[in-house]
C-alpha cells in the first residue's frame, strides 16, 4: 500500500507512482455531479463512487488518465458522519441509485453544491445568494420507470435495472423509489413472468391516479411513438387534469410536481406567456390561470398531441399549441407575437444552446424561468443569458430524484435594469 507521503516524495523527484491496481489512503473532500467522491493523491485528482464527504478511505485504483484517476473503496478507515446503511439490498449492484449510502440531509446538501459549483466552474457565475431546496419523501415517489428484461440460457426471465456502467441486468423484485402501485406491478411480473412477451427487452411502468399502465416494449427509438400510443395515464395536478403517454415526457416525482410548478411560475401574470419545450402542457395549463394568452411550443408530436387534448379537456381556450421545434418556432414564428410578459423554458438534458438563447433574448421578455435537469448545461445557458442582460433573481433546487445524483433546478431571471 502506497501512502500519501510516498506520493508526495515521488512527485518531488519528478515522477508519479500512481498505478492501476495499487491502493492509496485518501480523504474525500466533496462529491461531484455524477455522485462520485473527490479526493487527491498528491496533486492527482481521484474519483471514488459510493464515498461520502469526510470519509477516510483506502482505495484501489481502477483507471488512470492524464488528469485524473478512478478508484474503488477497499476499506473505510474512518466513516463520515454523513454515511448510513443503504436501505436497499441491491444498492451498489443495481445502477438505478448512487446516493443511498448518504443521509437524506447530506444528499440535499450535495445537490445544492452541484448547482453552485457548476455555475461557478462552467458558467463563471459566483452565485452568493441562497439556493432554496424543495423535497418530499425520499422513497416511494417515482411514477414512471423503465425496467430492463433479460433471459438466461435456461429461459428464466430477469427483471430489473442495468448494473452501473453495464448492460447486464440486476434483478430487482422490489424498488424502494417506485410508487407503491408500481411496485405491486413489478412484483406481479416476477410472480407471473409469462405476462412479458418473449421479444420484450424492457417494461415501462406509468402510474396514473387510478391505474398503472404496464407496457412491454422492444425499446428501439423508432417505435417510441407506437409505444406511447399503447396507453395514456392521467394525473390531477394543481387543479388540472393531465393525460400523458408511456413515452411522452412528464415529471416522474409524483410527490413534488406541484412544488415544481409553483417554483417555476410563482406569481407571474400578464397578457402573454410563452412555454418553450412545453411537453404535454404541465406548465402551459398552469400559466393559463394568470395570463390572458399562453403559447405552448413543442416539437415532439406525441407530446404535443397529448398537450392539445389536455387543453381541450380542461377547457382552456387561452392556450395555443405550436407543433414545431423550439428552434424553428423562434426563427419563423416568434416575430408574429407581441413582446411576451413571461417566458418559461424546460429544455431536455442537452439544454437550450446558443442559437436558441440568442433568438430567445430577441423576444425581450422582462421575466423568465429556466427549468433544468442538468447543472452543466444550465450553467452554460445562464452565462449566455447574463451576457445578454438578464440577471438572476432566485435559484431553487428541487429533489425530483432522491437517491440519485440528479437534481432539478429552477432559475428565475429578469432583464437587468
Amino acid at each position: 500500500m502506497t501512502t500519501t507521503a510516498d506520493i508526495l516524495e515521488s512527485q518531488a523527484n519528478g515522477h508519479s507512482r500512481i498505478a492501476v491496481g495499487e491502493t492509496y489512503d485518501v480523504a474525500i473532500e466533496k462529491l461531484v455531479y455524477g455522485g462520485d467522491g473527490f479526493a487527491h493523491i498528491g496533486s492527482q485528482a481521484v474519483f471514488v463512487p459510493f464515498a461520502a464527504v469526510g470519509d477516510q478511505l483506502r482505495v484501489r485504483i481502477t483507471e488512470v488518465e492524464r488528469n485524473y484517476a478512478r478508484g474503488i473503496i477497499e476499506e473505510i478507515l474512518q466513516a463520515s458522519a454523513d454515511r448510513r446503511t443503504p436501505p436497499c439490498a441491491h444498492f451498489g449492484v443495481c445502477g438505478g441509485c448512487q446516493l443511498q449510502h448518504l443521509t437524506y440531509a447530506a444528499q440535499l446538501e450535495a445537490k445544492v453544491a452541484f448547482i453552485r459549483e457548476s455555475l461557478r466552474r462552467l458558467g463563471c457565475i459566483d452565485w452568493e445568494g441562497e439556493i432554496a431546496t424543495r423535497s418530499a419523501d425520499e422513497f416511494g415517489y417515482r411514477s414512471r420507470a423503465e425496467l430492463k428484461i433479460a433471459r438466461d440460457e435456461n429461459g428464466k426471465t430477469r427483471i430489473g435495472y442495468y448494473r452501473p456502467a453495464s448492460q447486464r441486468v440486476c434483478e430487482v423484485e422490489s424498488c424502494l423509489i417506485l410508487m407503491p402501485a408500481a411496485n405491486r406491478e413489478l412484483q406481479r411480473l416476477h410472480a407471473e413472468p409469462s405476462l412479458i412477451p418473449n421479444d420484450a427487452t424492457r417494461v415501462h411502468f406509468t402510474v396514473g391516479d387510478t391505474e398503472v399502465i404496464v407496457t412491454p416494449a422492444t425499446g428501439e427509438n423508432g417505435k417510441s411513438e407506437a409505444v406511447d400510443a399503447l396507453g395514456t395515464a392521467y394525473q390531477r395536478i394543481a387543479g388540472f387534469n393531465y393525460g400523458f403517454g408511456v413515452r411522452s415526457f412528464f415529471q416522474g416525482n409524483r410527490l413534488l410536481v406541484e412544488e415544481l410548478v409553483h417554483s417555476a411560475i410563482g406569481n407571474a401574470e400578464g397578457k402573454l406567456a410563452v412555454d418553450l419545450y412545453a411537453g404535454v402542457g404541465l406548465f402551459s395549463l398552469q400559466l393559463a390561470k394568470t395570463f390572458e394568452q399562453v403559447v405552448a411550443v413543442e416539437g415532439n408530436r406525441p407530446a404535443a398531441n397529448h398537450g392539445l387534448e389536455n387543453v381541450r379537456a380542461n377547457n382552456l381556450p387561452n392556450v395555443r399549441y405550436e407543433q414545431l421545434s423550439v428552434e424553428a418556432w423562434l426563427k419563423y414564428k416568434s416575430v408574429e407575437l407581441p413582446r411576451p410578459d413571461f417566458v418559461l423554458l424546460d429544455p431536455p438534458r442537452s439544454g437550450a444552446g446558443a442559437q436558441v438563447i440568442e433568438r430567445l433574448v430577441a423576444m425581450a421578455a422582462p421575466q423568465m424561468a429556466y427549468v433544468s435537469c442538468d447543472p452543466a448545461t444550465l450553467a452554460r445557458d445562464l452565462r449566455l443569458l447574463v451576457n445578454y442582460g438578464y440577471s438572476i433573481e432566485s435559484i431553487t433546487a428541487l429533489d425530483m430524484f432522491p437517491q440519485t445524483y440528479h437534481v432539478e433546478t429552477v432559475v428565475r431571471l429578469r432583464i437587468a435594469d
